[in-house]
């Protein structure tokens, strides 16, 4: 039995939709009945907190893996903290009382974004060091939980891997959330400006893929980068444009450019991504693991057309 936290968010709804279709019995954690619509049948639901270490022991009870997934996007920082590594650390608590085997920890690039030292913008590395260049609530604090769990494997006892994941779009039983807003947002043309900035782009399904590889096949205490393929923004939402039949097109903005209030979801990342100039990625860990993900020619059609459906 694979537990999984954050089922029905959007990657976590993938992660529970790709460990049922490869035949894993698989246990979803809810903490919002009316959002288990998106769980297969088949997927057991349990009711449990991360604000409460003995319901995450309870839920963890005869599980093999748990996938640890859910966490604060947008809240006040100490909302944020709580959840992101208050709750962290009430997982790997509940993870060594009721026996797990392995944890993976659901990590993002905004936790290990630093500067490149080998060039300009940042680097997002597997042997990172730990820490990040960028301040905002939802990067610090996932950096932070990300060393929760890998100071608890290095003190003994507790067997995970961390799966860093670069922006995630694409389908996804959540339905077009994340960055598949600010897609849909540019094909009404509701997108007048990005700033020009490089970062990784990888689809939903193969965050999944990738997860269930680490958890099978990685190695105590590393970390696996999942990326699909690195592309600016401007790049990403023109293709995505075309691909989608629509006649509009987004300016590039310079780096270190700001947007005007009201900009669409998920815009505001190019801001923070172009301040530090945009990043690199290192990730031949989790390719030697056989992580395939797909470029964004290919992502980005398969997005388009879910989004169409």
């Amino acid at each position: 039995m694979l537990l999984v936290t954050g089922a029905t968010g959007f990657v976590g709804s993938a992660v529970v939709a790709h460990l049922h279709e490869q035949g894993y019995a698989v246990r979803a954690m809810v903490r919002d009945p009316s959002r288990a619509d998106v769980l297969p049948d088949g997927v057991e639901r349990v009711a449990a907190d991360l604000a409460d270490a003995d319901s995450l022991a309870r839920a963890m009870d005869g599980c093999e893996g748990v996938f640890h997934l859910a966490a604060a996007v947008g809240m006040p920082g100490p909302e944020a903290r709580e959840l992101n590594v208050g709750g962290t650390r009430r997982v790997v608590e509940a993870v060594r009382r009721a026996g797990v085997r392995r944890l993976v920890h659901t990590s993002t690039s905004a936790a290990i974004c630093v500067p490149d030292p080998d060039g300009p913008g940042c680097l997002v590395a597997e042997d990172a060091a730990g820490g990040t260049a960028l301040t905002d609530t939802y990067s610090a604090t996932k950096a932070e939980a990300e060393t929760v769990v890998l100071d608890a494997v290095a003190a003994g006892g507790l067997d995970a891997v961390v799966a860093t994941v670069v922006n995630v779009y694409g389908p996804s039983p959540r339905g077009p959330l994340s960055y598949n807003q600010l897609f849909a947002a540019a094909a009404r043309g509701e997108v007048e400006g990005i700033v020009d900035t490089r970062v990784g782009w990888t689809l939903a399904q193969d965050v999944a893929a990738g997860e269930l590889l680490a958890f099978t096949d990685g190695e105590v205490g590393r970390r696996y980068v999942l990326c699909g393929q690195i592309a600016s923004f401007p790049e990403v939402l023109d293709t995505y444009c075309e691909l989608a039949g629509s006649p509009h097109r987004v300016r590039a903005l310079p780096q270190g450019s700001e947007l005007p209030p009201g900009a669409p979801p998920f815009a505001d990342r190019s801001v923070v991504y172009g301040h530090l100039g945009g990043y690199r990625v290192r990730d031949d860990g989790a390719r030697a693991l056989g992580a395939a993900p797909r470029g964004i020619a290919e992502g980005l059609a398969l997005t388009a057309d879910f989004m169409r459906a």
